[in-house]
C-alpha cells in the first residue's frame, strides 16, 4: 500500500457523488439538498453535525426553549387564486415564479468601483446595504490592486485558522453544496412538516447567488491561494472571485429568515424586526443565538478550507443580513426594514468569528439603521407574503412545550411522528 493510499482511509468521502446530481452549487435548485432533516443522511453529513454541534454549543441550558410565536395562535388564510393555481405547478416552474418575484423587490445593484457596490429594494431605490471598497493612497492605483493589496494584509488569518482543517474537515467538505443540513439540524426542518420553509430557503439561496454573483464579477478580487502557494486548500477554490463570500451571504441570510420564522413574537406593522434581535447578549450561547452562530461558523469554515479571506465573509455576512431583514419585514407586512454599511477600514485588522460580528463599538464591523428605510408594500406579492404566512405556522408547529406536549390552543396542528428508534 503506498503513502498516497491512506488518503483512501477518509472512505466513504467519495460516496458524496452519490448525493445525487450534487455536484455544484446548482443541486440547490432541487430538493435533493436536505440529507439531514425528514430524510436519509450519510456518514459524512452526521460526522459535519457532530463537529458544528460541539462548535456552536458551548452550553446547554436544558430548562430552556424556543418561544412561542404569534404565528401559532393565528388561523391560516384560506389559499389566495395565486397561491392554489401556483401549487399545481411543477417543482421546477414553481421555482421561476418565486425567483421572478423575489427579484422584483430589489433594484438593480450600485457597481460602482472604486467607492463602492449598493444593494437597494425596488421601491425608493434606498440602499439597504452599502459596501465601500478600500481606497488607495495616492488615488491613481487600480482599484482591483488596491483590494486585492488589502486582502493579502489578511493573510496571517488565512494561515492560523488552517490549523483547523483536521477538526473541520467533514464540515468543510459537505458545505461545499448542502448548507441546509445544518440549518435542519437546529430547526427540524422537513420536507413533509416544512415545505413552505424550505421553499422559501431554497429561493433565498438561489436569490443569494443571483445578486452576489454580479459584485464578484464586479470586483475580481483573488482568493488566498492565487496569492500564495504556502495556502494549499484543502478543497478545489471556486473559479469565481472571492469577494463577498457567496456562503456569508446566503447562510446569514437563511439564519436571519428563519430567526424571524421561529423567535420573535411579532413581526407585521411599525415595529420594524431587526436581525440584531437574533445574537445573543451576552456572548454566551443561546438558544436564541445558535441560527446566527451556525451562519457565521459556515463562513468561517471556508478560511479554514483556505479559499477565502474574513474580509470576505463580513461583506457577505451583511449582505446577507440586509437580504434578510428585508424580505422579513417586506413578506410580512411591515412597514420599515434597517439599512447596512460595512466598515471596511475597521474589518482590515479582524479575523471573523461569530464574536467579530458586532453592531456598537468604535471598531465595530457594521453599520446598522434599524428601520430607516421605508418598505413599499406596492412591489411586495401577495403570493409570496401567502408562502410566508405558511412558513411562520408551520416553524411555529415545531415548538413543543417541552414538559407537557403541544399547547391545544394551538390552532396550526402538529403531526406526532413515532419513536424511529
Amino acid at each position: 500500500m503506498t503513502g498516497l493510499s491512506a488518503l483512501n482511509g477518509r472512505n466513504g468521502r467519495n460516496g458524496r457523488n452519490g448525493r445525487n446530481g450534487r455536484n455544484g452549487r446548482n443541486g440547490r435548485n432541487g430538493r435533493d439538498g436536505i440529507f439531514f432533516a425528514g430524510g436519509e443522511t450519510d456518514g459524512q453529513v452526521s460526522a459535519a453535525l457532530m463537529s458544528t454541534f460541539e462548535g456552536i454549543t458551548r452550553q446547554w441550558d436544558v430548562t430552556r426553549h424556543r418561544p412561542r410565536t404569534a404565528a401559532a395562535t393565528a388561523n391560516l388564510p384560506a389559499l389566495s387564486p395565486d397561491l392554489a393555481a401556483f401549487e399545481r405547478h411543477e417543482a421546477f416552474f414553481r421555482n421561476h415564479i418565486i425567483d421572478y418575484n423575489l427579484d422584483h423587490l430589489f433594484a438593480p445593484l450600485v457597481l460602482n468601483a472604486p467607492a463602492h457596490v449598493v444593494l437597494r429594494e425596488s421601491g425608493a431605490c434606498a440602499a439597504i446595504y452599502t459596501l465601500p471598497l478600500p481606497q488607495g493612497t495616492n488615488g491613481t492605483t487600480p482599484f482591483r490592486e488596491v483590494l486585492n493589496t488589502y486582502l493579502q494584509g489578511q493573510m496571517r488569518f488565512v494561515k492560523s485558522a488552517a490549523a483547523l482543517r483536521d477538526e473541520r474537515f467533514d464540515e468543510i467538505h459537505v458545505q461545499q453544496t448542502d448548507t441546509l443540513s445544518f440549518f435542519g439540524a437546529l430547526m427540524s426542518l422537513d420536507d413533509n412538516r416544512t415545505p413552505w420553509t424550505l421553499m422559501l430557503l431554497d429561493a433565498i439561496l438561489r436569490f443569494g447567488t443571483y445578486i452576489e454573483m454580479p459584485v464578484k464579477l464586479h470586483l475580481t478580487a483573488a482568493r488566498p491561494n492565487e496569492m500564495s502557494g504556502f495556502v494549499q486548500p484543502i478543497i478545489q477554490p471556486p473559479s469565481h472571485a472571492s469577494f463577498p463570500s457567496g456562503h456569508s451571504v446566503e447562510a446569514f441570510a437563511v439564519a436571519t429568515v428563519l430567526h424571524a420564522l421561529s423567535e420573535d413574537a411579532a413581526l407585521a406593522g411599525s415595529t420594524a424586526y431587526s436581525a440584531q434581535s437574533a445574537f445573543a447578549t451576552p456572548a454566551a450561547p443561546t438558544e436564541n443565538s445558535l441560527l446566527m452562530r451556525l451562519a457565521a461558523r459556515i463562513a468561517e469554515n471556508r478560511t479554514v478550507a483556505g479559499v477565502h479571506f474574513p474580509a470576505d465573509s463580513f461583506a457577505g455576512a451583511g449582505m446577507g443580513m440586509a437580504i434578510g431583514e428585508y424580505l422579513v419585514n417586506a413578506l410580512s407586512g411591515g412597514s420599515h426594514t434597517g439599512a447596512y454599511t460595512l466598515q471596511t477600514t475597521n474589518i482590515a485588522a479582524l479575523d471573523f468569528n461569530y464574536d467579530t460580528i458586532g453592531f456598537t463599538g468604535a471598531d465595530k464591523p457594521f453599520n446598522h439603521t434599524p428601520a430607516s428605510v421605508a418598505v413599499d408594500a406596492t412591489v411586495v406579492s401577495p403570493l409570496l407574503k401567502d408562502i410566508w404566512v405558511r412558513a411562520r405556522a408551520e416553524c411555529a408547529s415545531l415548538i413543543f412545550d417541552m414538559a407537557f406536549g403541544p399547547d391545544p390552543s394551538w390552532s396550526v396542528p402538529v403531526q406526532w411522528q413515532p419513536n424511529r428508534g
